[in-house]
């Protein structure tokens, strides 16, 4: 009988603790104007997106729907749900609505420290959420996002990451195979670490380092063959900094070292956060779109923004 209640109060809090607000949402025209080029990508909207609730911002992942929204994660264990709006052209111009959720964890309550830093987030073939963990390093499926956390029975040794260092990349791909990659990059000649996961069969390869960027996430293109990496880079003389990667989906190999094209590597003059999140989806005219969103931190110096790109052909 306890654990019928038990159960019964889990199922009652998970259900209150999705909940509908308002956001606030402004178009960033005179800081960074649409249409500028900068490398392959020409910028075509920016937005600052703000909520008066103490879950919103640490946005570290991004997720586009069919139906026109997006899901955003936190690194505190909470998704949000949103719609971009854009103009007669396709440009971002707004973000509109919120509904704000918790990720609950095998016992069906929600997460906390220090199982709750969650980094990375994708869509599995099958419509189930994978979203991989810092600090507790692990990757977990979750059949809906009100779901309980199934960590995943095979898992890549990510017992020599750094608590700070686990995956912050993650990517599901169309065959089935799991992509990661840790952000660790202590070791400067192997670069950055990735695994294969394939059923049962795991295999690791490795993102050449250049520079001090760090790799934060993965999206797959609209073809289906290419892979897009975010990257950023903080330093105290140089401010932060994001940097754009691609390579085709035949290079993850074992024992590969993926270095792949450079797109973009963000100027001074364009007054980006720290961006992390990064989504990729078909235009209506056929051309590839990139979306990425920033953590703030939970900072009030930092901004949560969202930016539209279009890629070069």
């Amino acid at each position: 009988m306890k654990r019928l209640l038990l159960l019964i109060l889990c199922a009652l809090t998970a259900c209150a603790l999705v909940v509908k607000g308002q956001s606030v949402s402004r178009p960033l025209r005179a800081e960074m104007p649409a249409g500028q080029r900068f490398g392959q990508l020409t910028l075509l909207g920016a937005v600052e997106w703000t909520a008066d609730r103490p879950d919103f911002g640490g946005f570290s992942a991004l997720a586009l729907q069919p139906d026109g929204a997006f899901i955003a994660l936190t690194d505190k264990a909470h998704w949000a749900r949103a719609r971009m709006v854009h103009d007669a052209r396709g440009h971002l111009t707004a973000i509109d609505g919120l509904k704000v959720g918790r990720l609950y964890g095998p016992d069906g309550t929600y997460l906390q420290r220090p199982f709750m830093d969650s980094e990375a987030l994708t869509r599995a073939p099958d419509g189930s959420w994978l979203i991989s963990f810092e600090a507790e390093h692990r990757i977990s499926r979750f059949a809906d996002l009100t779901a309980p956390e199934q960590p995943l029975p095979v898992q890549p040794d990510l017992g020599a990451l750094r608590n700070n260092g686990g995956l912050e990349s993650l990517l599901s791909l169309p065959d089935g195979r799991i992509i990661a990659v840790a952000e660790d990059g202590t070791d400067w000649t192997r670069g950055f670490q990735g695994w294969i996961i394939n059923g049962e069969r795991i295999e690791s390869f490795s993102i050449a380092r250049d520079g001090w960027f760090l790799p934060v996430d993965l999206a797959i293109g609209p073809d289906g063959g290419t892979l897009y990496l975010l990257e950023r880079r903080f330093t105290l003389i140089g401010g932060v900094a994001t940097r754009l990667r691609r390579f085709p989906a035949h290079a993850l190999k074992p024992g590969a070292t993926i270095t792949g094209e450079t797109l973009f590597t963000s100027p001074p003059s364009l007054p980006l956060d720290n961006m992390e999140g990064l989504a990729v989806k078909r235009g209506d005219a056929g051309e590839t779109l990139l979306y990425m969103i920033s953590d703030d931190n939970f900072n009030a110096l930092q901004r949560t923004l969202i930016t539209q790109f279009r890629v070069a052909d």
